[in-house]
């Protein structure tokens, strides 16, 4: 049996990327990125997880009290 695979939409093909930086890198990315569509759900998402490691890594403030 012969069989031929190929891709008709290759735009259509869903990639994912693993990228590794330092919060503040992430920080300093996400404050660069322009607030349109694409980049902005990618900001967004940096967001999201730079606001959910701030409330496992930062200390609470005590001092507001």
């Amino acid at each position: 049996m012969r069989a031929r695979f190929f891709i008709e939409s290759p735009d259509e093909i869903e990639a994912t990327m693993k990228i590794t930086m330092s919060v503040k890198e992430w920080t300093e990315l996400r404050d660069q990125l322009e607030q349109k569509w694409p980049s902005c759900r990618l900001s967004s998402a940096i967001t999201n997880v730079l606001i959910a490691a701030r409330k496992v890594y930062y200390a609470p403030d005590t001092d507001a009290f």
